[in-house]
């Protein structure tokens, strides 16, 4: 009894090891799609991709902030384009470095000129 109880003790631990690391080469496979944006102009975070859909409720990024984006996807225009950027991580530099992770998508036209939907990172 005690020999299967190891060998079932070992699989548990074996099983734990082999997800987290499925986790942590999970977490970097994401983290590479993912690209660090600095704000040009200044973006507020909203729900979705239009003004209506209201903001998330974390301060409006301004120009030198960074912004965590995992891909970007077509919205409404706010008279500079369409394009829309998912974030995922906001850095307030402007705010003494203040960093948020609130999901949320910001008007990429206000970021960067929409510059990183060029290829930096992928169409959601």
């Amino acid at each position: 009894m005690r020999g299967n109880l190891r060998r079932r003790g070992a699989s548990i631990a074996t099983v734990a090891a082999l997800s987290a690391a499925g986790l942590v080469t999970a977490m970097a496979g994401s983290a590479s799609a993912s690209s660090l944006i600095t704000v040009q102009v200044g973006a507020a975070v909203f729900n979705n991709t239009n003004l209506a859909s209201g903001t998330v409720g974390v301060p409006d990024l301004w120009s030198g902030d960074l912004l965590l984006a995992d891909c970007w996807s077509t919205g409404q225009n706010l008279g500079r384009g369409n394009i829309w950027y998912h974030t995922i991580d906001e850095r307030y530099l402007h705010l003494n470095g203040l960093e948020l992770t609130v999901t949320g998508w910001t008007y990429g036209p206000y970021v960067d000129g929409s510059a990183a939907a060029n290829g930096s990172i992928p169409h959601c």
